[in-house]
């Protein structure tokens, strides 16, 4: 079980990033830059397999404002 200490009157949010797995050089740096000012709940992964061989990958991260 969970504990989240979050303050009174604060929202949680979502927030989804998603790329071509074709080498994005930007992708990490991106969600990395993302949460450096934000209380991070949770982060979630998927990869879902498309046509011809190419595949996405997504980060979804739950979040409240610091």
């Amino acid at each position: 079980m969970a504990i989240c200490n979050m303050k009174e009157g604060n929202k949680m949010k979502i927030k989804t990033f998603w790329t071509y797995c074709k080498g994005d050089a930007d992708f990490d740096e991106d969600v990395n830059m993302f949460i450096l000012d934000k209380h991070v709940i949770q982060i979630s992964t998927g990869d879902t397999i498309l046509p011809y061989k190419d595949f996405t990958h997504t980060v979804t991260i739950l979040y409240e404002e610091k």
